[in-house]
């Protein structure tokens, strides 16, 4: 009786999702609205959680700055694809990172502390960033889309056109 027990134990632990690292979700991360944070007079020291797509990677003398188009965060930490953004952040980190590595149209996730907001251009239009002095990051990657077709071929008459598609990363 005592191996039954111990056994079914065992076998409940082994399906429990233990999120640490980069993709747990701490108290201490605070998801704020990204609209707030855009505002002159924003709340500053407030550790967040940004994620979206690296629209602009510049190098400076103090590090790097990468301009970021904010997508919302998924419940793995990965940036959900969305029709529209409601803006772009910065995130500056204190160490230089590849542009190579860091191009634009890579998704990443970022950490850290709120910092004041500063205008900026996107071509020609003023625009108010939000800023985010990053302390953890996370480039995820790159996801390409690859057709795989099953074909039955006791139930493939010809006359049914539905085919299974899936998306193999790469």
């Amino acid at each position: 009786m005592k191996w039954i027990a111990l056994f079914f134990v065992l076998f409940l632990t082994a399906c429990a999702n233990n999120k640490t690292g980069y993709y747990a979700d701490d108290s201490v991360l605070i998801r704020q609205q990204f609209a707030q944070m855009a505002q002159p007079n924003n709340p500053q020291g407030w550790q967040v959680k940004w994620s979206g797509v690296i629209a602009q990677t510049r190098n400076l003398a103090s590090g790097t700055e990468i301009e970021v188009v904010y997508l919302p965060l998924g419940y793995n930490g990965v940036p959900q694809q969305a029709e529209q953004s409601p803006g772009r952040f910065i995130a500056v980190f204190p160490q230089l990172l590849d542009p190579v590595l860091y191009a634009k149209g890579r998704s990443i996730t970022v950490s850290g502390a709120t910092a004041p907001s500063r205008e900026g251009k996107i071509g020609d239009m003023t625009y108010r960033f939000a800023v985010i002095n990053a302390t953890q990051h996370k480039l995820w990657p790159v996801v390409k889309e690859v057709e795989v077709r099953y074909e039955d071929p006791l139930f493939d008459d010809g006359f049914y056109f539905h085919h299974h598609r899936t998306i193999v990363p790469r």
